[in-house]
């Protein structure tokens, strides 16, 4: 794999998982309706037994993006630090110069 799409593949993929497991939780909670996800609700359904779970596909898209815009900004900032830290202590050091010293005979 290519190390440019390493980090945009790996956001993408963690945004994708990390929507999902907020579908897990509940979100907001209207008199009848119940909502899961979180930025956005993205799944709900009507408190009554045997209803269906609706998806709403535009707030799934966009959670999926802003959890990975999310992650793919920490990881290119960790990245960043990484390279500072490793070109403060690529620090080019010059020989010492010692005089020599002729010896007495």
């Amino acid at each position: 794999m290519c190390k440019q799409y390493k980090i945009p593949i790996y956001s993408i993929l963690t945004g994708i998982i990390l929507t999902l497991i907020t579908g897990f939780f509940p979100n907001v909670f209207l008199i009848g309706i119940t909502y899961w996800g979180y930025l956005l609700p993205w799944m709900s359904r009507i408190d009554y037994l045997g209803a269906p779970l609706e998806i709403i596909w535009i707030n799934l898209l966009a959670d999926i993006i802003i959890w990975s815009m999310l992650i793919y900004l920490a990881l290119v900032s960790v990245e960043e630090e990484k390279m500072k830290t490793v070109k403060k202590k690529a620090v080019k050091i010059e020989p010492v110069k010692r005089k020599l010293r002729r010896r007495k005979r």
